[in-house]
């Protein structure tokens, strides 16, 4: 397994985690292309850019209670051509509810030159390996 990519994204949500989105975004690439898991809650499903992905950052922040809002990741699946498959689980408390919420899914990262070029959000790991053409 790329051990640089695995870190990179392991520093990316530990900086996410402490909302330290100057730092984060700068592991991003400029022209990124992001697809959040919470379409409904970010607005649009793909963000395309820095601005616009810190933005969804930002956003679902606001909607997950701030300080409570965490992304944790539970696996990393090497896949080759700079592809990691991270099995998460994000957590938070919904700002106007006070609900605590919890939801597992996959992301599959493209890291490209030490940034991530592109983060793809899917319900199951089976649904993340099909679109890669993978199988279990």
């Amino acid at each position: 397994m790329s051990e640089e990519n695995v870190d990179l994204i392991k520093r990316g949500m530990a900086l996410f985690n402490r909302k330290d989105w100057d730092a984060a975004i700068q592991l991003v690439a400029e022209d990124a292309v992001w697809t959040t898991y919470f379409a409904s809650v970010a607005g649009e499903k793909r963000r395309y850019g820095r601005a616009a992905i810190r933005r969804a950052w930002e956003d679902a922040a606001e909607v997950f209670g701030g300080d409570f809002y965490r992304i944790e990741p539970q696996e990393f699946r090497d896949l080759g051509g700079g592809t990691i498959l991270v099995r998460v689980v994000l957590s938070g408390r919904g700002t106007a509810s006070g609900v605590d919420v919890e939801a597992e899914y996959v992301q599959l990262w493209t890291l490209r030159q030490g940034l991530a070029v592109r983060v793809e959000s899917y319900a199951t790991v089976a649904e993340a390996l099909e679109a890669t053409g993978s199988s279990e």
